[in-house]
């Protein structure tokens, strides 16, 4: 075989090559714009409403995590608005949020922590914690203040949420613990100090990871999102519980691969309505500049949320509503 004849045989394999990679590359551009929180359908007809909130002007850090549970929970309420026919054919929907909080150590599991310390475990309901392998000051953290948490529901209502029932599948309730979370581990994205050269494997180990993750704790079934549309045996309720689903993110880098995950799932063709919303909250010593986990987090993210702001004045997609924490 000449010299010429194999030039000719590897330009046609290129060319076929690029004529097969080319469309391929499209469509997941396509894929890819249309999974971006900018284009997202439930985005789009709530985005009015985020925007119409003022920040809040309380000092009391309370009040405003009360605004981030609106905030987060604005697309909950949506879909039930813009059903057809009127209240008396369809009772109105008991909304429950699927949570998945991620605690990234220190002082990123810290504020987290604060953060969800007032959430209401009725509606926010299994809540998933995602930890680092290695990270067993949060797995301790998180026990305590669930624990606490229960505790407290004793004492004001005399209901343990530890032998409460609820509403989740079978399958689903043998993984919940008592109490109704569950703590999940996942590689780290990137380790102190570890350098950029070799940060792409280990956030490809955590992305491996994390897909199966994702799928099982944050993507919702048709029948948990429109549940009045799957068949039942048993007689209709006064009420039908419908599912959202958010994932919560305040850093660092292993975050990132959770949001990719998700991003991931919304271009192998998981429906839009049953994946969850991102949230990420930046970090209150984060003043004037975002974190590495906010900057590549930042366009991705349905919801974006800075504590001063100055960060709120140069991202145009951030959202101030004052200290969280």
């Amino acid at each position: 075989m000449d010299l010429h004849h194999v030039n000719r045989l590897v330009l046609t394999g290129v060319i076929t090559a690029a004529l097969i990679a080319l469309p391929l590359a499209f469509a997941a551009a396509i894929r890819l714009y249309i999974s971006l929180p900018q284009n997202r359908r439930r985005n789009r007809a709530g985005i009015a409403q985020l925007s119409s909130v003022s920040p809040s002007t309380s000092s009391s850090s309370t009040a405003r995590r009360s605004e981030l549970r609106s905030r987060t929970s604005v697309r909950e309420s949506h879909p039930s608005s813009t059903s057809t026919g009127s209240s008396d054919a369809h009772p109105p929907a008991v909304q429950r949020c699927k949570t998945t909080i991620f605690l990234g150590s220190g002082g990123h599991t810290a504020e987290m922590l604060q953060l969800v310390s007032g959430l209401d475990t009725t509606k926010y309901y299994p809540r998933h914690y995602v930890v680092g392998w290695d990270d067993n000051s949060s797995v301790e953290k998180v026990r305590r203040l669930e624990a606490a948490r229960n505790q407290q529901e004793i004492t004001t209502t005399g209901i343990d949420q530890r032998a409460s029932t609820s509403p989740l599948k079978k399958q689903e309730r043998q993984e919940v613990e008592e109490g109704g979370y569950t703590i999940r581990r996942i590689p780290r994205s990137r380790h102190v100090h570890q350098s950029m050269l070799t940060t792409p494997f280990t956030l490809a180990r955590s992305l491996l990871v994390a897909l199966p993750l994702i799928k099982r704790l944050t993507c919702l079934t048709k029948a948990d999102v429109h549940p009045s549309s799957s068949s039942s045996s048993s007689p209709k309720d006064d009420t039908t519980i419908r599912q959202r689903s958010v994932l919560l993110m305040n850093g660092p880098g292993t975050c990132f691969a959770l949001a990719l995950a998700v991003i991931g799932a919304r271009m192998l063709g998981v429906p839009d309505e049953q994946t969850p919303d991102l949230v990420f909250i930046e970090s209150f010593a984060r003043v004037k500049t975002l974190s590495l986990a906010g900057k590549l987090l930042y366009p991705l993210c349905d919801v974006f949320l800075v504590q001063w702001p100055d960060l709120a004045a140069l991202y145009p997609r951030a959202q101030y509503i004052g200290a969280l924490v």
